[in-house]
């Protein structure tokens, strides 16, 4: 009888934890991104476009260095890909 009881406890339990279903939250809607022509004016954005610059005279003074161009190649798609 215990077993019956405490199994139908459970199995109701399990029934009822299943029905249940999460509901979505909606929040405000986002507005669009827009993208704009207009170069970043972000202090990052001058940061890297600066260190680039820098990057790029030392190459051009030691042209047989390949990691320096492959710094200003790294330093060229990053503002690419988040500043443009």
């Amino acid at each position: 009888m215990k077993h019956t009881a405490a199994r139908s406890i459970a199995l109701l339990l399990l029934l009822t934890a299943c029905a249940d279903e999460p509901q979505k939250l909606m929040g405000p809607a986002r507005p669009a991104m827009q993208v704009s022509s207009a170069p970043a004016r972000s202090t990052v954005c001058a940061a890297y476009a600066r260190a680039l610059e820098r990057a790029q005279a030392r190459a051009a003074a030691r042209p047989g260095v390949a990691g320096l161009l492959h710094h200003v190649n790294a330093l060229s798609a990053v503002i690419t890909d988040a500043c443009r």
